[in-house]
């Protein structure tokens, strides 16, 4: 594929997940809103079914997402991307027309089952630009999450004030359907799938042997699921914290500006990874980005004010959107690419893994210790990361 083809291809991939991520991020900050409009009003039980609502839709993102990275080897990256963004956009329009929080949840589980653009998208960029871009483009992809995770949230809690909760989800299955356009029209994939000469239910089977095979992948792959447990930890209560410290004042909106902010904070520093981990080493890079956000989880804790929990969360933002494409540089570095799928799965599963556990035992730690625990919690857990990669990678 020559210089003009690949980056036509990965400015699409660019947009359709700028687009995809922002569709999502329209019904972040109103899922605790939403299960109170189907009529989960009591403390308790409200942080329980938001636990619950998150934890199934990352549980059967981590049941398929090693599935779906071994289809992607086996018969092409294009196929899957399409397929989560299509999938996906199908899914949330009928979340919009669910009437009880079981139908929520069990919609949920299907919208984590079908989904999973950002590892469809980061395996598809490493599989068709060059090797010596690989960096910069993963970077410069991690920005457009990051980006659309800030006008998303944005975009999400003013129409929630606006209009109602509701028809945030229409909004969401719209975003997800043009992202899906894009990918079919305008990306051109170049890698050649090992097609199995007859479907066998063996070739779902997701290849973890480079798991055993290399010590690097395995921790990268365990970084993939602690920060994703990190980020998950605070998301699902923050609007529910953002209620109790604004005095219940346009909590959605304001909780979307908080997110919406973070997101572009985030979105920047991805951008400077490249050139950043350039001088300082990638691996200490990683250690310094979750070693700061863990710790700049603490004042969070005791926030007074929507602007102080917005700076907190602004520097904690700045640390994860260098942690998480410098995962992703990594494991393209250490993976060969007729197995990236695989790898790029099982990091997915991980991450699944970590949103799935995080909001359920946030939702423990809050109703026992309140929502500022939560937030220490979150900090031991990226403390935690930052350990585990000084000490084995290098």
């Amino acid at each position: 594929m020559n210089a003009m083809a690949w980056k036509k291809t990965f400015y699409a991939i660019l947009a359709a997940e700028f687009l995809a991520i922002a569709g999502f991020g329209t019904s972040t900050p109103i899922i605790p809103l939403f299960l109170q409009d189907l009529g989960v009003t009591e403390p308790s039980a409200l942080n329980m079914w938001v636990g619950a609502v998150n934890f199934a839709a990352a549980f059967a993102l981590a049941f398929m997402a090693p599935i779906w990275g071994r289809l992607a080897d086996s018969y092409g990256r294009k196929s899957m991307l399409l397929r989560s963004m299509a999938g996906g956009g199908l899914v949330i329009f009928l979340i919009g027309f669910a009437q009880t929080p079981l139908q929520f949840l069990f919609l949920r589980v299907f919208q984590g089952a079908v989904t999973g653009t950002v590892a469809a998208a980061n395996v598809l960029v490493a599989s068709v630009v060059p090797e010596k871009e690989v960096g910069l483009r993963l970077g410069l992809l991690q920005m457009g999450i990051a980006l659309g995770n800030s006008l998303g949230p944005l975009m999400g809690g003013h129409m929630a004030d606006a209009i109602g909760h509701r028809f945030t989800f229409f909004v969401t299955s719209l975003l997800l359907v043009l992202a899906a356009a894009i990918v079919r029209f305008w990306v051109v994939e170049s890698f050649v799938p090992r097609r199995p000469k007859r479907f066998t239910v063996k070739s779902l089977v997701p290849d973890i042997k480079p798991l055993f095979e290399s010590r690097v992948i395995l921790t990268l792959v365990i970084l993939a699921g602690l920060v994703q447990m990190g980020i998950a930890f605070v998301i699902p209560i923050l609007p529910l914290y953002v209620q109790e410290i604004a005095g219940g004042y346009r909590v959605a909106s304001t909780t979307g500006l908080i997110l919406g902010v973070s997101a572009l904070a985030s979105a920047l520093a991805s951008a400077l990874t490249s050139r950043i981990a350039s001088r300082l080493g990638s691996v200490r890079l990683l250690v310094i980005s979750f070693l700061l956000a863990g710790a700049f989880h603490v004042p969070q804790a005791f926030a007074w004010s929507p602007d102080a929990l917005l700076v907190s969360r602004v520097l904690t933002a700045i640390m994860l959107g260098m942690a998480i494409p410098l995962i992703n540089i990594l494991l393209a570095q250490n993976t060969e690419k007729t197995r990236q799928g695989s790898i790029y799965g099982l990091a997915a599963s991980m991450n699944a893994v970590g949103m799935a556990a995080g909001p359920m035992i946030s939702a423990v730690v809050a109703i026992a210790a309140g929502y500022k625990a939560v937030f220490l919690c979150a900090a031991l857990i990226l403390g935690g990361a930052a350990w585990l990669a000084r000490k084995t990678l290098r």
